[in-house]
């Protein structure tokens, strides 16, 4: 059978306010003149729906870009990796067949674009131009992934002298479901709630999904806040084909208020990161034009200078600009569902996947015809990025590692992400009056060619153009991991051999014992080897004290927090406590020290400074008031990080739940139970070993329960000038804490700070809760300094409002985080704290907490 083909015209002037709920594929595709390729199957042949009729899933969108694969040569479909749900990435690479047939040549030509001592021998007037595009990585903003399908579908299917031109001079990168599972979530709920008949009640169940929302991932995690720390799967799988191609133009599909105009990049003006490369905004103004012209051809309105801000580099469409591309943010309102009306605004789905669509194809049409400006704004980036490195006073870092073996490989992680490179320290040295050993310190050159991205991953930044921001001020990652650093002046004669990964310490597994043996908790990894050895049923004890304990002539000395197991109190032989210990302690990951006698030196082992502790059985509390997403890293943690088990128990089963199965509830949000659960709740609170451990204003719900009178710090009464109306809508950086790295004093005796080596540690706070002054003793173990601000934006009445003041506390029943202690799940450092309220609730101080 001969091949038909037909021309379509499609009229671009459709009218938004149609009266029907579906539309035809026309309506999501390209003005323009040309022919349609009849082997190519539409969404519809394909799926039984056109784009914007039904929310399609994510099982869906992976068969019909596999399709696509398929059945056009235009196409190179790769699948990298999978989500936590066992869902597959997939990508897909558009060009033309002449390009695809030398697509090995083409990326490598993109990637010397990022190479100064190469790239000035390119032919820029050759070479294509590389975009990339991402939908919907926040699962309930659905319209990117649905647009995706019209928009692949067109650059398979099209035919004649624009979509060749298109492919010719470009490289076109899709990922068409940033967020699989969210995805998937939001489709199936949207899908299985829809009435029919046409509901457009705001209040009705479609657009009502309850929490956790499928914006996040399966932890709950917003991934569009992981570009730069690589944390989840999604992201670090995306990044990998990413830095393979190193795009020029990178678009990031979202939605926001389903009564906003539609939003296209540039975004605030004054809230600018110094270190993204000069003439980024010139470029994104001028590609902003393109969207403006698409958007207003049927009359619709926009707006690109307000709300979105650029300053947070760690954003599908900030990220880029540290890589010389221009990154584009598109928010979309949001139909939440098929067709809903807000506040007498209709909002009809099939209009809102025609904006992102239409946003695509200017974003081609842009790419395109600046072809050569983007490449050559990439290739100078890279060029002005070595002249800062060359001419810069910092030319690396040096870090110290303490033998946390586990924590250096969270770092080489984040590092390698980014396709940075770290190196051992070739010899001991002293830097600034610290010493730097060559076994546990390394080299973090900055003459590299992400130079920029280990500035932006390792500055403090105090200084600030403005002081609204859309997300975060601060984010040293250094600083979040409780790391011994120092910038360097020189490296010359400092780096060592490259670290292509970290291994475990693989100490010598501990010769035979019948006393008992000891381990220090000052790597990471000792947590999952005391859950194991707990799990396995091994009687544990922690010493709340410093000893010196003498074997073969030598002393050997360990710090608080030290892990003692007793042989004679196992209840088995001596030779199988050992061989668990060498089970359990996998490839010597940990150095457990054999002891011959309890004999000590200040005191011996069969003291009560050697205290027993039981296996956390561990409850997180959701439910109406829970704080999902700062929750959800703590599941992240505690799940994938220590394999430790968490039951996430919502709140209305309080009330039938039998507590006494666990010994450690999690409260972080603001909830409000009825009296019989909270009566409930503080008997369960008085039972020897169990513990709260709560965080930010679940402080309020303590107080209900009744196990605390913890009152939040007031502000003292100043007579401000009056505002004017636009002043004090604008006003709202001089009140809130949008996120700051604060420095903190601490008392390395209290078994929360077991296993801290420094004499401070980092705080992130974000919002401003604050903590009046205790009135009991013992039970504030962590304080804000007196100088407090490290890195971000602070007013200065909030810099007041937290100096000083308690940040964490530990009593009677409680242990209280002010600040979330795993933000964003690379907050290394005081995650050690959260999992020492786990591990040691039993040891901490009995009197309640009180503040004045």
């Amino acid at each position: 059978m001969s091949k038909i083909r037909f021309i379509i015209i499609v009229l671009f002037a459709v009218c938004l306010q149609t009266t029907a709920n579906t539309q035809e594929l026309s309506y999501f595709l390209p003005q323009g003149n040309y022919t349609l390729n009849p082997d190519i199957p539409t969404p519809k042949q394909f799926l039984g729906f056109n784009p914007g009729e039904h929310h399609v899933s994510h099982d869906q969108v992976l068969f019909y870009m596999r399709e696509l694969a398929k059945k056009s040569s235009r196409i190179i479909a790769k699948e990298i990796g999978v989500t936590y749900e066992n869902r597959p990435l997939i990508f897909l690479i558009i060009s033309s067949e002449a390009n695809l047939g030398k697509i090995d040549e083409i990326q490598k030509n993109q990637l010397l674009l990022t190479d100064p001592s190469k790239s000035s021998s390119l032919n820029l007037n050759d070479m294509p131009v590389v975009m990339w595009f991402g939908y919907s990585v926040h699962g309930n903003e659905a319209s990117g992934v649905n647009a995706s399908l019209a928009v692949a579908y067109y650059l398979a299917a099209a035919e004649g002298n624009e979509i060749e031109q298109i492919l010719k001079e470009s490289v076109i990168i899709i990922q068409p479901a940033q967020n699989p599972d969210g995805i998937q979530k939001f489709a199936n709920w949207v899908n299985s709630a829809r009435s029919h008949s046409g509901v457009t009640d705001q209040f009705s169940r479609e657009f009502r999904e309850p929490a956790p929302s499928s914006r996040s991932n399966h932890y709950w995690f917003d991934l569009n806040r992981d570009w730069l720390l690589g944390q989840q799967p999604e992201t670090f799988n995306r990044m990998k084909l990413f830095m393979d191609w190193h795009p020029v133009l990178v678009n990031d599909y979202h939605e926001q208020g389903s009564t906003s105009n539609p939003y296209f990049s540039p975004g605030l003006k004054g809230s600018v990161n110094e270190i993204v490369p000069s003439g980024n905004r010139k470029l994104t103004e001028e590609i902003a034009l393109y969207h403006a012209d698409a958007i207003t051809s049927d009359g619709s309105l926009f707006f690109t200078k307000e709300v979105y801000d650029n300053f947070y580099p760690g954003k599908g469409a900030s990220y880029p600009d540290l890589l010389g591309a221009i990154g584009i943010l598109y928010e979309m309102p949001s139909s939440r569902g098929h067709h809903q009306i807000v506040n007498g605004v209709t909002v009809k789905f099939p209009d809102i996947v025609r904006y992102q669509a239409m946003c695509s194809y200017s974003a081609i049409k842009a790419g395109i015809e600046k072809r050569i400006e983007l490449n050559k704004y990439k290739m100078d980036a890279y060029k002005e990025a070595s002249n800062m490195a060359s001419k810069g006073l910092t030319k690396g870092y040096i870090i110290n590692g303490e033998g946390d073996k586990s924590l250096m490989k969270e770092l080489l992680h984040i590092l390698s992400v980014h396709r940075i490179d770290l190196f051992t320290l070739s010899k001991d040295v002293i830097i600034n009056g610290k010493k730097f050993d060559a076994l546990s310190s390394y080299i973090l050159p900055l003459d590299q060619k992400e130079y920029r991205i280990i500035r932006t991953l390792f500055d403090k930044l105090t200084h600030y153009v403005d002081t609204t921001f859309y997300d975060i001020t601060a984010w040293t990652l250094p600083l979040a991991m409780n790391l011994n650093y120092q910038p360097l002046t020189t490296t010359v004669g400092l780096i060592g051999s490259k670290v292509e990964r970290i291994n475990g310490n693989n100490y010598s597994q501990p010769e035979f014992s019948n006393v008992g043996y000891l381990f220090e908790i000052k790597d990471l990894g000792s947590y999952n080897l005391l859950y194991s050895l707990q799990n396995h049923g091994m009687k544990i004890k922690v010493s709340d004290m410093p000893f010196t304990v003498e074997k073969g002539g030598n002393k050997y000395s360990f710090d608080y927090g030290t892990i003692f197991i007793p042989v004679v109190e196992q209840g088995i032989s001596p030779d199988v406590v050992h061989q668990k210990l060498i089970e359990l302690n996998q490839q010597g990951c940990i150095q457990i020290f054999a002891v011959h006698t309890s004999m000590g030196i200040e005191f011996d082992l069969g003291s009560s400074h050697f205290q027993r502790i039981t296996m956390p059985n561990i409850a997180i509390i959701i439910g109406r008031g829970a704080s999902y997403s700062p929750i959800g890293e703590l599941w992240h943690l505690l799940d994938q990080k220590y394999k430790i088990p968490a039951s996430i128990i919502d709140a209305s089963m309080l009330p039938e739940l039998d507590l006494s199965r666990y010994n450690t509830i999690v409260l972080n949000g603001n909830y409000r139970f009825p009296k019989d659960v909270n009566d409930k709740l503080k008997s369960w609170s008085q039972m020897t070993g169990n513990r709260f451990i709560a965080i930010d204003q679940a402080f309020a719900t303590l107080n209900e329960i009744g196990i605390t009178d913890i009152k939040e710090k007031q502000d003292q009464k100043v007579v401000s000038p009056q505002l004017n109306y636009i002043d004090n809508r604008y006003n709202r950086g001089n009140t809130s804490i949008s996120g700051v790295i604060l420095k903190a004093d601490i008392d390395r005796g209290n078994p929360l700070l077991y296993g801290v080596k420094s004499d401070n540690i980092y705080l992130f706070k974000r919002g401003r809760t604050t903590i009046s002054e205790t009135s009991a003793q013992f039970t504030t173990p962590v304080n804000y300094s007196k100088d407090p601000l490290v890195s971000g934006y602070l007013s200065a009445s909030n810099l007041e409002r937290v100096k000083g003041m308690p940040a964490v506390f530990t009593g009677r029943g409680a242990v209280y985080f002010c600040d979330n202690p795993y933000f964003r799940a690379y907050w290394f450092g005081t995650s050690r704290l959260f999992m020492n309220a786990i591990f040691f609730r039993e040891l901490m101080p009995n009197a309640m907490i009180q503040t004045r």
